[in-house]
């Protein structure tokens, strides 16, 4: 029961909310009346054109007004808001074929305007080009009568440049030849000079080199005999030394040869008795070994 009344108050709700898109049917019908018949006459109908498109501007009013309202309508609630798009979009239907026709008698008139402009703006266009033809031809004509003269005057000119230029570039040679004539003298004292300084730079060089050739071979010839009584020094000073330490050598290597008369007892024939035995040997041969360096080195400091 409870539904059938919420459903039923819906229904009202939207009947009541419904009543808010303007205009009603008998005004769109008027509309339709009243603004299809309309047309614009021609180019020349200014009265036709304005009675059109204030016509179109109520038309296109009331269809953002139904635009609008069906936008503040359909925010409450899904289904309200089909049943508001179903009426805008009746309603809008009925407005949109009146706003056409009237846009398009809007649009035709000012095609044909925009015709009579650029057909006028064409023609002026080409006079003014032609104008403009016509003025630059004749300045073409003035031009070069103008340069003829001119050119008559340059060359006139020209030649009498060219025969100045001639006899300043003789003159230019005759003082050309002269400065070369000075150059070559001049070149030629200042090779003599250059020959004179440079012989002088010779023989100091010649004599510089004789003079350091002398202190390095004398510093070499003393410097080779203090290497060789150096080295004669310490010649006799290791045979000296060696003799002086023989003794001590002789009785180190007696050490060894003691040593390296030692005999090793017999041992077993079992593995580790033999690698026992050949470790002994080894030591024992090593060890008189190091006692014969230690004595070779001796004699060697």
């Amino acid at each position: 029961m409870i539904r059938v009344e919420a459903e039923a108050d819906f229904q009202q709700f939207t009947q009541t909310s419904l009543q808010k898109f303007s205009p009603a049917d008998t005004a769109i019908a008027k509309m339709r009346e009243e603004y299809l018949p309309l047309k614009i006459a021609g180019v020349n109908d200014d009265s036709g054109f304005k009675a059109v498109h204030s016509a179109r501007m109520i038309v296109k009013n009331h269809r953002v007004q139904v635009e609008k309202v069906r936008k503040e309508l359909k925010a409450d609630a899904l289904e309200y808001g089909r049943k508001v798009d179903g009426e805008a979009k009746r309603i809008t239907a009925m407005l949109k074929p009146i706003e056409q026709h009237l846009a398009s008698e809007e649009d035709a008139y000012n095609a044909e305007k925009e015709r009579i402009r650029n057909e006028a703006r064409l023609k002026a266009e080409a006079d003014e080009r032609a104008k403009k033809e016509a003025e630059e031809a004749q300045l073409r004509a003035e031009a070069e009568a103008e340069a003829a003269r001119l050119k008559a005057i340059q060359d006139a000119e020209n030649a009498r440049l060219k025969a100045e230029a001639e006899k300043l570039a003789e003159e230019r040679r005759v003082l050309e030849a002269e400065r070369q004539k000075i150059e070559a003298e001049k070149k030629r004292l200042a090779d003599i000079e250059a020959a004179r300084l440079r012989k002088i730079e010779d023989e100091r060089i010649a004599r510089e080199a004789a003079e350091k050739a002398r202190i390095e071979t004398e510093q070499r010839i003393a410097r080779e005999a203090a290497e060789a009584k150096a080295k004669a020094e310490a010649e006799e000073a290791a045979k000296k030394r060696a003799e002086e330490l023989r003794p001590d050598s002789e009785k180190i290597r007696a050490i060894a040869d003691f040593i390296s008369r030692i005999t090793i007892p017999e041992l077993s024939k079992s593995e580790n008795s033999q690698a026992a035995y050949r470790q002994i040997a080894c030591l024992i041969a090593d060890t008189v070994r190091s006692i014969h360096e230690i004595a070779d080195e001796l004699t060697t400091l």
